[in-house]
Parts: structure tokens; sequence; C-alpha cells
């Protein structure tokens, strides 16, 4: 037990603490090191060439969708406004797994690379749109899960009401995925 305690730096193996408080303070540096490696990045641009769009929160995961999409990374970029509505607009990207890093030209019906973004601005109307047109340059970096790349002159649009609404996306991004963490401790010699 004693290398396994001192695997933590704020505990001591001679501090005199309990058994369940040094298991509470593992499980505690676990979840740390967990949140601090899952949505990780940054995505960054903006909207009609002039309204900012900048992510506090980016996270990358997979995702299963049907046919011919499949097993996909998905980025999803959340900007949360001021108070007091705190109003949001998130982007998701998902890039069929096992492409190549390349340029993807983006139409309704592309399957390789599906992008929505959803303005919250009014809480009571939603309006969600989707790809019409675009480029998105995608580079995954398997060994470090990372997804990074550009949304270029991506328009978006939304036919609720039948009514057209579009936008134009510049949008820059990286976002890191998960990095599993060990559920057993490693004994130093």
């Amino acid at each position: 037990y004693k290398r396994f305690y001192s695997l933590i730096p704020e505990v001591s193996f001679n501090s005199g603490i309990s058994r369940h408080d040094m298991e509470t303070a593992i499980m505690t540096s676990k979840i740390t090191k967990r949140r601090n490696e899952v949505g990780t990045g940054n995505c960054e641009g903006t909207i009609n060439g002039t309204e900012p769009f900048n992510a506090r929160l980016v996270e990358l995961s997979e995702q299963v969708f049907p046919p011919p999409h499949g097993t996909a990374h998905v980025m999803f970029a959340r900007e949360r406004g001021p108070a007091p509505t705190f109003a949001t607009k998130e982007l998701t990207l998902s890039f069929t797994k096992g492409l190549p890093s390349s340029t993807y030209s983006l139409a309704p019906d592309s399957h390789e690379v599906r992008i929505t973004f959803a303005d919250n601005s009014d809480p009571e109307n939603p309006v969600i749109y989707t790809q019409r047109s675009g480029t998105a340059v995608l580079v995954y970096e398997a060994p470090a899960r990372v997804l990074f790349g550009n949304l270029e002159n991506v328009i978006l649009e939304n036919r609720d009401d039948d009514k057209q609404k579009e936008i134009t996306l510049q949008i820059r991004f990286n976002a890191k995925g998960a990095i599993s963490v060990s559920s057993k401790p490693r004994l130093v010699a």
C-alpha cells in the first residue's frame, strides 16, 4: 500500500488519513484527471461574417449513426451567452470514422461529414440549421484522439414554417477526445 498511496502527492502514507479518505482522494484525483482530458479544445469563428462564435465547451466523442454515415467522430461545441438569458448556440460536426484527413464538400446529401447548428437565442423558438454547401477541411490524429480543422463558407439552412433562413459559418476548431484512465493503480517499483 505504501507505494500505491505515494502516487498521490497531496497525501503521504504516514499522514494518519483513514483508508476511506485516501480512497476518496484517489477517486477525486481520477475524476479531475478525466475532466481535464474530456471536452478540451476550442472552436471559434464567425456567423454571417460579423457575429463572433466562441465556444467555451468543446467535446469530441464517437457515435453510431444509420448507414451510410455509420460510426463517426462527433465534435460538439457550445457558446453560452451572457446573463440574464444565457442563451446558447451549438455546433455539431460528425465525421465518418476511418476516412482520411482531407477536404470534404458539404451538401444536403453528404454522408461523410454532417453539420448542424442550433441557435437558442430565443429559447421559446430555437432554430436548427442543417448544411447546404461549403467545405470542411478535417484532420483526425488517431494516436492523440484529436480532430481539428476549418469550416469554410459553410451555408446552413432552416426551413421551418416554410420560411427559409440561412447562416454562413467560418469556423476553426480543435477537439480532443477522452483518454482512457486505468481503473487499476500502477505500482512504482
